[in-house]
């Protein structure tokens, strides 16, 4: 049992914008541009802006059940403790992994496509050479500073975030309509049509459209950190947040979507992901030096932002569950600084150990591709049990008058995240297919794991997982 004065996070310290922020930080919208549609329109060619479009009316959906889901209660446990109300024990232990698995792989793939994609075809087009093993020294960059600002504390992270977040989004859109008032497309309405690419195009696209929102609920774990008062007001904060988040991120990348195809030619846009960063050509024909800089600076800052937002939730998951006694206890210490920071160093180190070594099997190129797709593995199952955790609820509650959004829009969620997931490895095809695999070596012996904790949960306690108890004890 982890001692009550080393286990309490810091309470009441942040605020509607705070959280906000972490969303949006955890979406990264300025590494999406240049890292995530780079990769996605190799798939979906001209259709990019439709995959990215119709990701965002999927999260749209999706962001309902978290919006209904978190209004009752507020934990450091986020979706954990949210399925543990409709579900219970082993459901929620299983979300709270997946969580973690896919909130730390995408910590570990962004910094391999920064070093070793991005800056080398940024450097090219300089007229100069990276060292072939300078992706290394990224990902330890890219991950090491986000883990010392995250074991600092929650406010020296929600200020770094709460200062570029806002930036980011404001740019972005700013930026793509200057794109689309300079090239002024004859034919608008072209990388809307789903029959240029196919469904399977769109669908592919969407894989990494998707992953571009993995971000939306990792505000979700800072419940007991936000302000608010009691536990229901702030939980009716992280909803309205994410909804705000969402709004924002959605139509700043949908926008940078379709500046990007239509800046670059809708018509060429096969050469688009094999160019040397061609989010940066685009900005640079278009909005100059400046413009072209200012996304750079903005890409990096953002998969900065983005590691120290994913490390900052998936610790949290890590914290609860540790306090809640179903895996080492040390986990739900916290430091000095209120942080928990032997969550944050166990799955920031695991971060680097999973992206050098994928990273060093495949090459930068194809290891992003395939962490990316298995982050979409690891985030479908846990929002499918958010779902159905929803549906659970609503046939205990009777509330008739919710039908839609308890029933109807939480099947509809379900039903698209797994056709995006079927088309996107169906037929199986090497390397995208070890994507599968990696979810599946996780995925079974955290099931085997759950099996035998879960006996440990009294039955007054298995819907109140993830939540504050006094002393921290399930007994």
């Amino acid at each position: 049992m982890v001692a009550q004065e080393n286990s309490e996070l810091h309470t009441n310290v942040v605020g509607f914008w705070g959280l906000v922020s972490q969303s949006l930080a955890g979406m990264a919208p300025s590494c999406d541009v240049v890292a995530f549609m780079t990769a996605g329109a190799a798939f979906a060619l001209v259709a990019l802006p439709l995959s990215y479009l119709l990701a965002f009316g999927l999260m749209f959906i999706e962001v309902n059940t978290l919006y209904h889901l978190s209004k009752d209660r507020a934990s450091a446990g986020g979706y954990y403790s949210y399925v543990s109300a409709g579900l219970g024990t082993k459901a929620s232990l299983i979300t709270g992994f997946m969580v973690i698995f896919y909130q730390t792989l995408s910590v570990a793939a962004i910094p391999v496509y920064i070093g070793g994609v991005f800056l080398p075809g940024l450097a090219a087009r300089l007229h100069m050479t990276l060292p072939p093993l300078f992706w290394i020294f990224a990902v330890l960059f890219f991950i090491g500073v986000p883990w010392l600002l995250s074991v600092m504390g929650i406010r020296p992270s929600i200020k770094v975030l709460a200062t570029t977040s806002l930036i980011e989004i404001s740019f972005l859109i700013v930026a793509s309509i200057i794109i689309m008032i300079k090239v002024h497309p004859g034919h608008p309405l072209i990388p809307f049509e789903v029959g240029r690419v196919g469904i399977k195009g769109v669908s592919l696209g969407m894989v990494f459209a998707i992953t571009s929102f993995i971000g939306i609920g990792s505000h979700a774990s800072l419940g007991e950190e936000a302000k608010g008062g009691v536990q229901t007001q702030r939980g009716r904060l992280i909803g309205k947040a994410a909804l705000v988040s969402l709004t924002l991120t959605g139509a700043a990348l949908t926008l940078s979507a379709y500046a990007l195809t239509v800046g670059w030619g809708m018509f060429r846009m096969g050469t688009f992901s094999g160019a040397n960063a061609p989010g940066v050509t685009v900005f640079l024909r278009y909005l100059g030096p400046v413009g072209a800089a200012a996304l750079v600076i903005l890409a990096l800052n953002s998969a900065m932002a983005d590691s120290i937002a994913l490390l900052t939730s998936s610790s949290r998951v890590l914290y609860a569950i540790g306090r809640d006694e179903l895996i080492n206890t040390g986990f739900a210490q916290v430091n000095g600084r209120r942080a928990p920071a032997r969550s944050v160093s166990v799955l920031a180190g695991l971060a680097v150990i999973v992206g050098v070594l994928i990273g060093s099997l495949l090459g930068p190129a194809q290891a992003f591709n395939v962490m990316t797709t298995a982050v979409l593995f690891g985030l479908v199952s846990a929002h499918t049990l958010m779902n159905i955790s929803l549906m659970k609820l609503f046939r205990e509650e009777h509330k008739r008058s919710h039908f839609v959004q308890h029933i109807i829009l939480p099947i509809l969620a379900i039903v698209l995240f797994w056709w995006v997931l079927y088309e996107s490895v169906w037929p199986i095809a090497y390397p995208l297919s070890l994507s599968g695999v990696i979810w599946l070596i996780v995925l079974v012996p955290v099931v085997w794991y759950v099996s035998r904790v879960s006996r440990k949960v009294p039955v007054a306690h298995t819907h109140q997982l993830g939540l504050p108890r006094p002393k921290n004890k399930l007994k």
